[in-house]
C-alpha cells in the first residue's frame, strides 16, 4: 500500500472555480498527486488545467457521459491507495491531508476534517459543519454510522480508501437512475460502506475543507426546486436502504444461510 494520497478534482465547465481548487491541492504539505477529469467542458478548463504542465494530470474526454463516470475515471488514473474527491468548486487547507493522514491505521477506513462553508454572494464563511466528535481522534464506525444515517460527510472533506469508493460507485440500483440528482447518493455511500469493512474512522477537528456556495452550486440550486430537493432526498434514502441491507447480512451471516438454503433445496431436486 501506497501512503501518498491522489486528489481528483473532477469537473465540468468551472473554470473560473477550478484555479483555486487546484492551487489548494498543489499546496498540501504531503506528498500528493492531482488529477483533473475533465468531461466534455465546453468553456476555458482545458485551458486552466493545461496551464499547469506536469505539475497535475490531466484527463479529458470530449463526451460527457455523466458526473460518475468522470469520477471513476479520475479514481481510476490514481496510483495511490488513497483518494480524496475534491469538487471543482470548492478547496482544501495546506495541512488538509497531511492531518488526515497522521490518523490512518490498518483498521481505520477513511479520516475526514471538519469543514465550513463559503457563501460566495456574502463573501463569508459558515461556522463548522460536522460537529459530532468533539476531538480530533480515531472513534469506532458505529459512531459516525448515527451521524451519516441522518446527515451526510460530503466527500470534500474525506480521504478514503480507494478500493471503497471502486466496490460502490456503481453496485445495485445505483447510480440512483429513478432517482438520480446530479451525483447524489454514491457520496454519501462511500463513507456508510467503509464501516462494514473498517472497524474505526478518523476525525479531525479543524475546518480543513472548504465548500463554496454560489448559484450553481448543488445545494442552493435545489433548495429553490421542491421537485429537485425531493430527487435529493430520495436518492440518500437509497443509499441508506442499501447499506443497512448489506450490514444486515454482514450481521447475521445471512450469506451462509442462503447458500446452504440453495444447497438444500437443489439437492430435494434430485431426490
Amino acid at each position: 500500500m501506497t501512503n501518498n494520497v491522489s486528489i481528483v478534482i473532477p469537473t465540468f465547465n468551472r473554470a473560473d472555480y477550478l484555479k483555486q481548487c487546484i492551487e489548494s491541492a498543489l499546496s498540501q504539505t504531503y506528498p500528493c498527486e492531482i488529477i483533473v477529469c475533465d468531461h466534455g467542458s465546453s468553456d476555458q478548463t482545458p485551458t486552466v488545467a493545461l496551464s499547469y504542465g506536469s505539475a497535475i494530470t490531466y484527463v479529458r474526454r470530449e463526451i460527457d457521459s455523466g458526473v460518475h463516470f468522470c469520477w471513476l475515471d479520475g479514481i481510476l488514473h490514481a496510483s495511490s491507495d488513497f483518494i480524496h474527491l475534491n469538487y471543482d468548486d470548492d478547496w482544501i487547507e495546506p495541512l488538509f491531508v497531511e492531518k488526515c493522514m497522521k490518523l490512518f491505521t490498518d483498521d481505520v477506513g477513511f479520516v475526514y476534517s471538519n469543514a465550513r462553508a463559503f457563501y460566495e454572494k456574502e463573501n463569508k464563511y459558515s461556522e463548522a459543519q460536522f460537529t459530532y466528535f468533539d476531538k480530533t481522534g480515531v472513534y469506532p464506525s458505529s459512531h459516525l454510522v448515527k451521524f451519516a444515517m441522518r446527515s451526510l460527510i460530503s466527500p470534500g472533506a474525506i480521504i478514503l480508501r480507494k478500493q471503497i469508493i471502486l466496490d460502490n460507485l456503481f453496485c445495485g440500483k445505483l447510480p440512483f437512475s429513478k432517482y438520480e440528482y446530479r451525483g447524489v447518493g454514491p457520496d454519501l455511500l462511500f463513507s456508510l460502506m467503509s464501516t462494514i469493512k473498517y472497524k474505526k474512522i478518523g476525525f479531525v477537528n479543524e475546518c480543513l475543507a472548504v465548500f463554496r456556495s454560489h448559484v450553481n452550486s448543488i445545494t442552493v440550486d435545489a433548495s429553490s426546486d421542491a421537485l429537485k430537493t425531493l430527487k435529493i432526498d430520495r436518492a440518500y434514502k437509497e443509499a441508506r436502504k442499501y447499506y443497512l441491507t448489506v450490514d444486515f447480512i454482514r450481521k447475521y451471516r445471512l450469506n451462509d444461510y442462503l447458500y446452504l438454503y440453495y444447497r438444500i433445496k437443489n439437492k430435494l431436486r434430485l431426490i
